[in-house]
């Protein structure tokens, strides 16, 4: 019997040895002088370790010698060692479950249609996008840079979504993505919508000096902020129905989108609302069911009232001589918020309203006409959705299925 050389590891400890048995040329690598080490020696460096653990100071690591066995001594230690791992029995531990990864279920095939309603949106409007599914448990867009979730009505998922008035006209594409039950991603639709320019006219306002003041941008910003902290928040159901009223009965005097020149400079800015004339302390009624977001007054817009509408709709009154109702209240449409009034930047009694998608101003006009005004309720035919072409059904990672 001839022992073989034993190579050295990167660790400077030997791994193996070659052993031979007679003339045969029978030749096997065995590696018991590590496995030795540690299962005989280890425990027993533990132990010193733990021993030196409680002393005020740990004694610096130092690398002991592997233990030099004979072939003989090898063979003996590996028959009893097989010996006691039959003894053992019951007590071996099986490889725990989580040693294998669980397996992510796949998402089922998910049948949806997607629809826009209108698909050509002028500047200044706002279009709704609806995802009818009976399977889809959310859906979210994301558009102009931000992330909008859709309300749900039983089996439609949907989200109104506004375009500025000064958005850039032509093709605008955006991802409309779906998940299913188990809020696993099941479609990524790329979709598009086409913005129509607007040509908005000049308006001309001439202003005292007593309210020249109100063109500050200190003033401007200062009243942008209270405003848009209120309509940024999201109410995630619906509180409104149908096409809005029109919160006062005077005639339009003004209307959104126009470009206000004050006092002959270049316009800065343009009218985001519609104004309504009146005379002092006549009836400023609520558009639509809602619930009172906020009162109060700023220095540029006077008093004034903020409705949410639910799903990111919200509309405000200003320049009001009074105010009639109170932050939290619930309202239904027609009922009473408040009295035409002349305060904050206004040349004379009348009433400026706004609708507000989203944080983003869009034309009140839209939202009075009952055939134009976004509709969650209506019934498309599923011919028209934009994904018909892929007959609605997409499979657990997002890709389209071709009909057949």
């Amino acid at each position: 019997m001839v022992e073989a050389p034993r190579p050295e590891t990167r660790d400077g400890w030997y791994s193996s040895f070659q052993l031979i048995r007679g003339g045969g040329g029978i030749r096997s690598l065995v590696q018991w002088p590590n496995l030795v080490w540690k299962r005989l020696l280890i425990p027993i460096a533990i132990t010193t370790i733990g021993l030196a653990a409680c002393a005020d100071t740990a004694p610096a690591p130092t690398t002991a010698e592997p233990p030099q066995l004979t072939v003989d001594e090898i063979l003996a230690l590996e028959a009893a060692t097989a010996s006691q791992a039959g003894t053992a029995g019951d007590q071996t531990v099986a490889p725990s479950e989580q040693s294998t990864p669980p397996v992510e279920p796949e998402a089922l095939p998910l049948e949806a249609l997607i629809y826009i309603q209108p698909q050509k949106v002028r500047q200044g409007s706002a279009f709704i996008v609806v995802v009818d599914s009976e399977e889809a448990g959310a859906a979210s867009v994301a558009f102009a840079g931000e992330f909008f979730s859709f309300v749900r009505e039983g089996n439609r998922l949907f989200t109104i979504l506004p375009v500025a008035a000064d958005a850039v006209a032509g093709t605008l594409p955006f991802i409309v993505s779906v998940a299913d039950a188990e809020g696993r991603p099941a479609l990524t639709e790329e979709v598009q919508i086409e913005i129509s320019p607007a040509d908005w006219p000049v308006e001309l306002v001439e202003i005292d000096d007593a309210n020249s003041r109100l063109l500050d941008p200190a003033v401007v910003s200062e009243d942008l902020a209270v405003r848009t902290e209120v309509q940024r928040a999201k109410t995630p159901e619906r509180l409104w129905s149908g096409f809005f009223l029109q919160p006062a009965k005077g005639v339009i005097t003004s209307t959104f989108g126009v470009l206000r020149s004050y006092n002959f400079a270049d316009p800065v800015e343009f009218h985001t609302g519609m104004d309504h004339a009146g005379t002092l302390g006549e009836l400023v009624v609520a558009p639509n069911n809602g619930v009172v977001a906020w009162v109060g007054e700023t220095e540029r817009r006077g008093r004034g009232v903020i409705l949410d509408h639910g799903g990111g709709i919200f509309t405000t009154f200003w320049h009001l001589s009074s105010i009639e109702s109170e932050s939290g209240d619930p309202i239904t449409r027609g009922a009473i918020l408040g009295r035409i009034g002349n305060t904050g930047l206004s040349t004379g009694p009348h009433l400026h309203w706004e609708v507000i998608v989203h944080g983003v101003p869009v034309d009140p006009i839209q939202w009075i006409r009952e055939a134009e005004v976004p509709a969650p309720d209506f019934v498309f035919d599923p011919a028209t959705a934009v994904n018909a072409g892929t007959n609605a059904t997409i499979n657990g990672f997002g890709t389209a299925t071709a009909a057949d």
